[in-house]
């Protein structure tokens, strides 16, 4: 975790030559169909089909995903029950959380001299929570933390939750209660959530959750989360983190530097030039795998936005305003369609859907 590598368009994805893996499957496979009607007699037409079909369904689309993506989405929300339903429950200083998984955590409320956002700002707080991230990747297979910045009785509040094992980092003081208000706040105080398309609807009204999807574009000149903060309604902010053991982190950051390398290989070798972008990738992580290598710890982070409305008028408004917002500031927004539930759970305290 440093500031030398920067953050940028997300890589927990496999890819090959700017291809994810199911795409040249679905290539491959549409491919040889194609091929085998042309080149055999008395074949059916349908082969045709439906190797046309496989090519095309690994063309991407508007919202990012291709089209055999968008279309499993959309198959499974048809598919499934639109009614959930998050239980949490408390015993002593550890919260259980169910909804779509199960997490198990404690958690602490920053106590505040100024102002902290997840910027980073604060630098004092910052470095504090570095420091925790990177003493649970030595020897650690899996650790979750997450930080919270949401509207609780009409002040903004931050909370951490950390694994019950883990040992908090100063200045943070135990606050369990404001976790389950949080969760309360997040899925309402009834017992079912209604799922929609493009958004949730609890008890006390509508939220849609956003997650960000890429930091390339952002500029050291401003911090990074200053403007959404500031968006017309009242938003929560979750930033997830998945802290990866030391042992996978350095296979991880390997095999990455391997397969761009081998990609940028085949690339020249086909006569095609690398753009200044892919480069300046391929240079992060570089920098990545020899950060990794000195104990620095390898994660995978989560930014997650809530937005809180009454009716769908304003939800739109909202939306439309928060997008205005990302651009502004060099980010690109998922939304999420389909899926609300599903992040939902991610970006809930503890992360019960990671």
């Amino acid at each position: 975790m440093s500031d030398a590598v920067g953050l940028g368009r997300a890589d927990a994805h496999d890819t090959w030559l700017g291809l994810a893996r199911h795409q040249v499957v679905l290539v491959v496979a549409g491919s040889f169909l194609c091929g085998d009607w042309l080149v055999r007699t008395h074949t059916l037409a349908i082969e045709l089909a439906l190797g046309v079909g496989l090519v095309g369904a690994a063309v991407r689309c508007l919202r990012g995903l291709t089209i055999g993506e968008f279309t499993k989405v959309a198959v499974l929300y048809c598919a499934r029950s639109h009614w959930r339903s998050v239980a949490s429950s408390r015993e002593g200083d550890v919260v259980e959380l169910v909804a779509g998984g199960t997490a198990t955590f404690r958690g602490f409320e920053l106590e505040h001299h100024g102002r902290l956002d997840l910027s980073g700002d604060d630098a004092l707080n910052a470095r504090r929570l570095s420091e925790l991230v990177n003493g649970l990747a030595v020897g650690a297979t899996f650790s979750h933390v997450s930080v919270h910045v949401c509207g609780v009785g009409g002040t903004v509040r931050t909370f951490l939750t950390l694994a019950r094992d883990a040992t908090v980092c100063e200045g943070w003081a135990p606050s369990n209660a404001l976790v389950e208000e949080v969760v309360e706040r997040k899925s309402g105080s009834m017992s079912l959530i209604l799922e929609r398309w493009s958004y949730l609807r609890v008890s006390g009204g509508l939220q849609r959750i956003i997650r960000i999807d890429d930091f390339q574009g952002a500029t050291q000149e401003r911090a990074l989360l200053e403007r959404l903060q500031d968006s017309m309604s009242g938003i929560d902010l979750a930033l997830h983190v998945e802290v990866v053991g030391s042992d996978r982190a350095q296979r991880l950051s390997s095999r990455a530097v391997h397969r761009v390398g081998s990609d940028a290989q085949v690339a020249r070798a086909a006569g095609f030039r690398r753009s200044a972008r892919a480069a300046l990738a391929t240079e992060r992580l570089g920098q990545r795998e020899e950060l990794v290598a000195s104990g620095h710890a390898l994660l995978r982070l989560g930014v997650y936005v809530t937005m809180h409305c009454a009716s769908l008028g304003e939800l739109r408004e909202a939306s439309s305003d928060l997008r205005r917002r990302a651009v502004a500031s060099g980010l690109r927004l998922d939304t999420g369609v389909g899926r609300q539930w599903s992040w939902l759970s991610f970006s809930l305290p503890g992360g019960p859907g990671w």
